[in-house]
């Protein structure tokens, strides 16, 4: 498999007329499906390996196998109103024939609800208190308060096809302010909607939400290049970060501190892999204001995604399996930014796809 930096030289090379920062970004996003289809075919393999190992067994030691079924998690229909905040969303992993299943929310109260069939992603705010998702029926994005019921619509419509392709939506701490950029499609949209104003702002192309505030607040945008990624508080100057990065947190309600997580290129192979470090830094400058470690999170999971604030000092962070054919699951953190401390909230829940209030993803 070429690596991404290969991809990238390669494309320079034969397409000199293409927006190289346009094609970088849309590269990143198809290596991260060849990545997630290799994961998948390692899975299947290793599950071929097992069987093979139990047929051995049973012909030495002809005893009926004992297969334990985890319970299922009963989900029913998500309620009009009186829903608590959401702690995950998840869509259940599916295989061996069975039929796909819609998006679920998790609840604090730990209540598992259905939503209607809903294409692309459903996403929360970082107080779980409000979720937004495409609605085939209005054919825009609605954001749903889930303890009041009360829905708002956006002022922008949209084909269902903008949704069948790789999308980002990135919400305000209140939902009534985001982004929507879409990747792959006939149609790339990148719009700032706003509800409460009911404007939309085009916005330029090949520059990644990172971030949104309510109301007229911070809007954090980034572009990634071959060796280095610019990030752009919008009414200020882009800086510069001297790596090929997507994983941000938002911005800290300062309006300045911004975290990335820390990465280096390997040497055996021309690869940027994660270093399990966590770089603070000023948004509106690009001067480092802190490089730490992470502990608190087990010898198995990485660091992987960080999200929005819980407080002054600590961010939301996802860790994942350090290794593609490890059992352990993902988990979300709370990490302090000053120390690097790590505190478990929770367990994702599916193999398959998942958002947590407030994920940079």
């Amino acid at each position: 498999m070429n690596t991404l930096r290969e991809d990238l030289h390669e494309l320079a090379a034969h397409a000199p007329d293409v927006d190289l920062a346009d094609v970088a970004i849309r590269g990143a996003r198809r290596r991260n499906r060849v990545v997630r289809l290799s994961l998948a075919a390692a899975v299947v393999a290793a599950g071929i390996a097992g069987g093979s190992v139990i047929r051995l067994q049973q012909e030495v030691r002809p005893v009926p196998p004992v297969v334990l079924t985890p319970p299922e998690t009963k989900a029913l229909p998500l309620p009009d109103k009186g829903v608590a905040p959401v702690e995950q969303v998840y869509r259940p992993f599916c295989r061996g024939g069975c039929q796909e299943s819609g998006w679920r929310i998790v609840t604090r109260r730990g209540e598992t609800f259905q939503l209607p069939e809903v294409p692309g992603p459903v996403e929360a705010t970082v107080d779980g208190r409000r979720i937004a998702y495409y609605s085939e029926k209005d054919r825009r994005i609605v954001v749903r308060d889930l303890a009041s019921g009360q829905i708002w619509k956006a002022p922008l419509k949209q084909p269902k096809q903008d949704f069948k392709v790789e999308y980002t939506l990135r919400m305000s701490p209140n939902g009534l302010r985001f982004i929507v950029s879409g990747w792959g499609g006939r149609r790339e949209p990148n719009m700032l909607v706003d509800i409460e104003q009911g404007t939309v702002e085009q916005l330029d192309s090949g520059w990644w939400p990172v971030s949104v505030a309510d109301g007229d607040g911070p809007v954090v945008l980034a572009k990634p290049y071959d060796k280095s990624t610019k990030v752009w508080v919008r009414g200020h100057k882009p800086v510069t970060i001297p790596t090929f990065t997507y994983e941000f947190s938002a911005l800290n309600p300062d309006g300045r501190r911004l975290v990335r997580m820390g990465q280096f290129l390997s040497r055996t192979e021309p690869m940027v892999r994660r270093d399990g470090m966590i770089v603070t830094f000023d948004a509106l400058t690009g001067g480092i204001q802190a490089r730490v470690p992470v502990s608190g999170i087990p010898g198995d999971l990485e660091p992987a995604k960080l999200g929005g604030w819980l407080s002054a000092d600590e961010v939301t962070l996802v860790a994942v399996a350090r290794s593609p054919g490890s059992d352990a699951s993902a988990v979300a953190y709370a990490v302090n930014v000053l120390t690097g401390k790590a505190r478990k909230l929770f367990p994702l829940r599916a193999e398959g796809a998942y958002a947590v209030p407030g994920l940079v993803h």
